[in-house]
């Protein structure tokens, strides 16, 4: 930093001329210019996304739950029946069994949509980012 009074070089970040004793302007540092938000559109599809994602891992997880009761109360109530007739009847364990096909195939849903949703964001952010190095 040169010195107003006397022209003498001081070094980075002094606040006084080493030479004269005269106070130094504080130096302004150059910060890259802001990036400006861009893309508002895949912004609002990447939040939408992780939303979907998540309803869908709430209605799955609700489904797969009001499945198993629906088929454990029907085994339940056929088990008489299955008796009589001696033909097999869904029972307790079918619909444990098929609630646990609607919970992995909806969560499997649920994960892919909100993947996206980031996938989208993390591309966003890498370009910004690229972006503002590029202008320094």
């Amino acid at each position: 930093m040169i010195c107003p009074e006397c022209g003498t070089d001081n070094r980075p970040g002094a606040r006084f001329c080493a030479r004269c004793g005269a106070p130094l302007a504080a130096e302004t540092v150059a910060w890259p210019v802001a990036v400006q938000k861009k893309y508002p559109i895949l912004r609002a599809l990447s939040t939408i996304y992780k939303v979907l994602g998540g309803i869908v891992a709430v209605l799955t997880t609700l489904g797969a739950i009001g499945f198993c009761i629906a088929m454990m109360v029907g085994g339940a109530a056929t088990v008489g029946l299955e008796r009589e007739l001696g033909t097999p009847l869904p029972g307790i364990a079918s619909g444990i069994v098929g609630g646990l096909f609607v919970l992995l195939y909806g969560g499997f849903i649920a994960v892919t949509l909100y993947a996206f949703g980031e996938m989208v964001s993390l591309f966003i952010s890498m370009e910004e980012n690229i972006r503002s190095l590029a202008q320094r």
